[in-house]
């Protein structure tokens, strides 16, 4: 079971991550996401994934649209990969596909209302990607809500998949056992679940090591059934 821990800004928080061996990393950045002091500089990001151990990859998680700029901020912070938040069509994700050798996640927001064109852009987006990341959106905003997503759906998109798929939406250390024997996923990918905030650090995400550890602990013990820890 492969796990992500995202919205790194910090390079404590990156080094707690990979301490507790998550597998990726991912870094918010591009497009008018997060509050200006939380969103990472290209510059800061840089220099975290420059201290990174090998095994820990590095991945942008960008609302960007452009291909150009996709690219050129993926090359700029050197990540080991790219996650593509927004719907940019599929003949935008095939260009990226040809321009780069870095691993590329998609995302794909789940949606009810709207399942059909949830199974069509699972169909169109994987052929040019190496992971599909099942999501939420909530007023605007894709990833990061903190909302609980439609495990039903997820598990049905998760069936028919040809690619990896990492589920995300709402996931924490107390329901993450609940999610993965419900949807069967390759992955999973957690954000606010792990994330923790005080007043000395106001309006910033900051990560939560006890919670990474508690996370990818419980996540990982599906791999082979061990007995999941209560604290």
């Amino acid at each position: 079971m492969l796990v992500k821990i995202c919205g790194i800004s910090t390079v404590m928080d990156a080094m707690a991550a990979a301490r507790c061996k998550a597998d990726f990393v991912g870094f918010v950045m591009g497009g008018n996401v997060l509050p200006p002091e939380v969103e990472p500089h290209a510059q800061t990001v840089r220099e975290i994934i420059k201290q990174l151990p090998p095994v820990t990859e590095s991945f942008i998680v960008t609302h960007l649209t452009e291909i150009e700029d996709i690219l050129e901020l993926a090359e700029y912070v050197n990540s080991s990969g790219i996650q593509v938040s927004e719907d940019i069509g599929f003949e935008k994700l095939k260009q990226i596909r040809e321009l780069t050798n870095r691993k590329i996640i998609k995302t794909i927001v789940v949606d009810k209302e709207h399942e059909e064109s949830c199974f069509k852009k699972l169909k169109h987006y994987e052929p040019y990607c190496d992971f599909i990341l099942l999501d939420t959106r909530v007023s605007g905003y894709t990833g990061g809500t903190g909302v609980t997503n439609d495990w039903e759906l997820c598990r049905k998109l998760i069936a028919k998949a040809k690619k990896p798929v990492l589920l995300a939406g709402g996931l924490t250390p107390n329901n993450v056992k609940q999610a993965i024997e419900m949807t069967h996923p390759h992955g999973v990918d957690v954000s606010t679940g792990v994330s923790t905030y005080s007043q000395s650090y106001p309006r910033k995400d900051r990560k939560d090591e006890h919670k990474i550890r508690k996370f990818i602990r419980i996540a990982k013990a599906k791999n082979n059934r061990d007995e999941i820890w209560a604290s």
